[in-house]
């Protein structure tokens, strides 16, 4: 498939969606690279096709040693991760509080970011904005 033919997909998927998409759902929806994806959509925006931003926060999740969370206020240096995905912020439940796996389960993937930025995570830090696209 050509270039253009990967832009008219694109546009079609975009403006399709009542609600912004970000780079990873274009990618999951025409089933390539979400570097080619993100390529694609700045094209998109240069000709017009579709509007795009930087409006979301990407957030990284700190944590400390696997069950050794830091409660005085000393120094941290625990592991930054980007949880994007659901499977990802379960499989941080999973690695750093799995007491807390069962309550984690049943929450939606807001509720899940929620849950992990309060409850599991030491702390949490914005490491970029991600891209909207309508």
């Amino acid at each position: 498939m050509d270039r253009e033919e990967r832009l008219q997909q694109l546009r079609d998927y975009v403006n399709s969606e009542p609600e912004p998409v970000s780079v990873s759902d274009i990618a999951d929806a025409l089933d390539i690279s979400n570097s080619y994806a993100r390529q694609l959509a700045r094209e998109a925006i240069e000709q017009g096709f579709i509007e795009g931003q930087k409006s979301k926060p990407i957030i990284g999740y700190i944590f400390e040693e696997r069950g050794r969370a830091r409660t005085d206020g000393g120094e941290q240096q625990g592991e930054l991760r980007v949880l994007p995905t659901r499977a990802a912020l379960l499989q941080a439940v999973k690695d750093y509080a799995p007491h807390r796996y069962d309550e984690a389960v049943g929450k939606n993937v807001e509720e899940l970011r929620k849950f992990v930025r309060r409850e599991v995570a030491d702390r949490t830090v914005p490491v970029g904005h991600a891209w909207r696209f309508s």
